[in-house]
């Protein structure tokens, strides 16, 4: 028999709230990324360059340049915060 505890164990880290654009720039990155994948896979299956692929790639890129950037800036303000 196993014994459990009767504490109610409740979650210690706590959701942030996002901001609409870094949601929206979040979304646009995953997105980007399948869009790639997709037509890049499509473009080696046929043997034709995909177009849609190249800008899926450059729009993928910048996302993610744009992300990361935000994400280790509100890092560095929550850091200067709990100073």
């Amino acid at each position: 028999m196993t014994d459990t505890p009767t504490l109610l164990v409740r979650p210690t880290t706590t959701w942030q709230h996002r901001s609409l654009a870094s949601t929206a720039a979040e979304l646009l990155l995953g997105l980007s990324f399948i869009v790639t994948m997709a037509f890049a896979g499509w473009g080696a299956a046929t043997g034709h360059t995909s177009q849609v692929a190249q800008l899926g790639a450059v729009v993928f890129v910048v996302t993610l340049t744009v992300v990361l950037v935000n994400w280790f800036t509100q890092v560095e303000v929550e850091d200067a915060g709990a100073r």
